[in-house]
Order: C-alpha cells, then sequence, then structure tokens
C-alpha cells in the first residue's frame, strides 16, 4: 500500500486534533466552526507541502508489523531509495546488523505503541550499505478508537554531531593519556632520583663517626657511584629535554666515517663492560663508509643504543656491534644477548619513559631510545627494534643516509673484528 504526501499529512494533522478541539474549554470556544475547519485545512496543506520540500528531514511512515507504508520528505536523500523502492520494505532494512540482531527495530516499535513515541540516536543503513548517525522520533499515529493504526517515523542526519563528539572524544583521551605519562614521569624521576639517597646518607654517616681510613675511602667510593649515578639520571633527563622537547635549532652536518665514529663511542663505553665483565666486540669494515650527520648527535645515538645493551645485558653477557650498507643506507646493528623486550613493550619501546618491566632493577628513566629515534629521524633516518621475546635478547638497527655519491659498494671490504 503506497501512502502520497497528502495522505501522509492528513495523518499527521490527526495529531494535532486534540489540541484544536482543545479550543472548546478555552476563551475561543465561541469561535465559529467553518474557521475552526479553515485551520486545520490549513494545517493539512502546509505539512503537505513541508512533506514535498524538505530535505534534511526523512518522513516515513511505518506499520505496528515492521512494513514502510509511506516514503516522504528527505527521505530519499538521506537514504537513497526512491519511493517505489521503500514502500513495502522491512523497516529493518534501514537499521544496522548488529541492531536488527538486537531487534533493536522491533523494540523501537513496540516502545512507540505503547507509549506512543520511541526517540532514538543510532546508525542507519543507507541503500549503497554506507552508514551515517541519525536523531530521530517515531510517534504513532492512533485511530479514535485507541488502537495504533500506523507509526510514524522522522530522521535528521547528524552525522556532523556524531563526527565531532568523537573528535572531542579523541582529543578527550589523548590528553587523558599525556596526563598519564606525565604523572608516569614524575613517578619515575621521584623514584629514580630516591634511590641513591640511602646510600648517600649511608655514607655520610660513616663519615661522620668513623675515622678509619679504608672505612673513610670505602665511603667516599660510595658517593662517588652515587654521585655519578645522580649525574647520569640528570643528563638522561636533559638529553630529552634538549633533543625531543627542544629540538636542535640547526644540525652541523659534516662528512664522518661511521667506523671512526662509532671507535670514539666504544672505547668510551668499553670501561662499563669490563666493569660488568661483559664481552663487547665489534665488526667494522675496513673500507670507509661515509655518511653526512652532525657529530655530536651520531655519537649522541650510538652511545645511547650501546649504554641500552649494556644496561639490560647480565653480567658476563654479550654485546656485538656491527655496519653494513643496505639499499644505500648505512645500517649500525646492536644486538645483545640480554633481558629482551616482551611482545607488549615492543611497539612502544621507542616512547618516552617507556621500560622493559622484567628490568625494573636497571637504572635509568627510559627516554634514551626516545631520543635516538628523534636523532635518527633528523637525520633522515630510522631505528627499529627486533626481539623474540623476554630473556631473548634484542637488537637494534640505526639507519642513516650515505652520503650523497658514495657508493654502496664501498662496505663490500673485509671486516675486521675490534
Amino acid at each position: 500500500m503506497r501512502l502520497g504526501a497528502q495522505h501522509t499529512a492528513q495523518r499527521l494533522t490527526r495529531q494535532t486534533q486534540d489540541f484544536v478541539s482543545a479550543d472548546k474549554q478555552t476563551p475561543m470556544m465561541d469561535a465559529d466552526k467553518k474557521g475552526d475547519r479553515a485551520s486545520r485545512s490549513q494545517v493539512g496543506r502546509w505539512l503537505s507541502g513541508m512533506l514535498r520540500t524538505t530535505a534534511d528531514y526523512a518522513v516515513m511512515l511505518v506499520s505496528p508489523g515492521g512494513c514502510i507504508l509511506a516514503w516522504e520528505g528527505g527521505s530519499e536523500r538521506l537514504f537513497g531509495y526512491s519511493a517505489a523502492e521503500a514502500i513495502g520494505l522491512p523497516f529493518s532494512a534501514l537499521f544496522t546488523q548488529d541492531d536488527v540482531r538486537g531487534e533493536l527495530d522491533r523494540h523501537e516499535i513496540a516502545l512507540a505503541c505503547q507509549s506512543g513515541r520511541s526517540e532514538d540516536d543510532r546508525w542507519h543503513v543507507r541503500k549503497d550499505g554506507s552508514l551515517f548517525w541519525s536523531s530521530g522520533v517515531l510517534q504513532s499515529v492512533s485511530n479514535a478508537d485507541g488502537t495504533v493504526e500506523c507509526l510514524c517515523k522522522v530522521i535528521r542526519d547528524r552525522t556532523d554531531v556524531r563526527t565531532q563528539l568523537v573528535s572531542l572524544q579523541d582529543q578527550l583521551a589523548h590528553r587523558e593519556k599525556e596526563l598519564a605519562l606525565r604523572n608516569n614521569t614524575l613517578a619515575s624521576v621521584v623514584h629514580e632520583l630516591r634511590n641513591p639517597m640511602g646510600p648517600i646518607s649511608s655514607a655520610v654517616a660513616l663519615l661522620q663517626r668513623s675515622r678509619d681510613a679504608e672505612m673513610r675511602s670505602a665511603a667516599l667510593a660510595v658517593l662517588e657511584r652515587q654521585v655519578n649515578l645522580l649525574s647520569m639520571l640528570l643528563d638522561e633527563l636533559n638529553g630529552v629535554t634538549g633533543a625531543v622537547l627542544r629540538p636542535p635549532a640547526k644540525l652541523n652536518f659534516e662528512t664522518i666515517v661511521i667506523q671512526e665514529a662509532l671507535r670514539k663511542v666504544l672505547d668510551a663505553q668499553m670501561p662499563k663492560a669490563q666493569r660488568r665483565e661483559q664481552d663487547l666486540q665489534a665488526t667494522l669494515p675496513d673500507v670507509p663508509i661515509c655518511i653526512e650527520a652532525d657529530a655530536l648527535r651520531l655519537e649522541q645515538m650510538l652511545s645511547n643504543l650501546i649504554d641500552n645493551a649494556l644496561k639490560y645485558t647480565p653480567p658476563k653477557g654479550h654485546i656485538s656491534v656491527s655496519v653494513s650498507v643496505e639499499a644505500e643506507m648505512a645500517v649500525i646493528r646492536v644486538e645483545d644477548d640480554g633481558v629482551g623486550i616482551s611482545a607488549d613493550v615492543l611497539p612502544h619501546i621507542f616512547e618516552l619513559f617507556t621500560r622493559e618491566g622484567s628490568a625494573a632493577d636497571v637504572p635509568g628513566l627510559g627516554v634514551g631510545l626516545s631520543v635516538v629515534k628523534h636523532l635518527a629521524a633528523l637525520h633522515g633516518g630510522n631505528v627499529e627494534a627486533r626481539s623474540s621475546g623476554e630473556g631473548k635478547g634484542s637488537s637494534f638497527g640505526l639507519r642513516l643516509p650515505l652520503r650523497q655519491g658514495a657508493a654502496p659498494s664501498a662496505a663490500t671490504g673485509h671486516p675486521g673484528r675490534q
């Protein structure tokens, strides 16, 4: 059964009759009946005209059994169905599959039949399968005896509002994540800075009450180690604020031989490895591999990678450093057989203050790798991390562009063991 705009308007006009009949109980009760009938006729014409011209509101009539009876207003524009296609379709055709499985279309009709109306904000489905977010109301249209003859559904596309809401929710989630990161950062800083205070206090107390030269020497050694630890923590904080939060205004690029830069860093890190009885080895090609880089920033990247391996590899563990050329990029790899990286942490390993949970006793704030990632990007390169899991070691690869004109085959010379 197809109902035209005029017929639909007549059914909608019927809903206004309660308001019109209320005139009999007001000072307007003496108004002539002809004027009253003209007023109702005008309402019908206005509604009919609105249904023919509106593009913002989809208006449809639905049977209590869930069949579309009339298709007016902006229904075709919003849903894509012509009136000939829509009339006779089940009301559920406009709902998502999840909503249909939940019988929300039937629930909406049942609620409107019971209470007179049902409001909803939900996703609806167009003819082409695309979705739009709508705000709508389903109003029952009753006969004189009170039985529901049909229901009128009015829908407006509010995808714009939904998009704005989602955007605001995303912004809120991002701010909450930033706040949580800031709180975790402060907690980490306080924890790491507090750790040396116990040994320092004990050493000071020992110096105050002891005159034994050997004991005083041991206390001074404790103070020296803890001061060095505090200095390292402050250097890490300074490094992250300097390299990430306040990026250098200018990098001083120059031609650098990777092997020479690595030897300098390895010489500086070797005493630390020896104290921990770690085996720190480097395999470097004999033929120079040249890149364009800022010398200080390159040294910072290499130091952070090797220092990270030393910290997360237990005593008597092994760390290897190698250099190669892949697709016009110099690749520096730092591999170890240390604590490894869990699958949960690996995707976030280059984020600020990220640390492997199984190595909570390792000193540091978890900023060194973030600095490496940032500086590598400034050099046109990148850094990656690989690990098979906790206890299975880690591998970090730093990729930096070769100097323009440098032949990739330059790295194919015989590698030397350092």
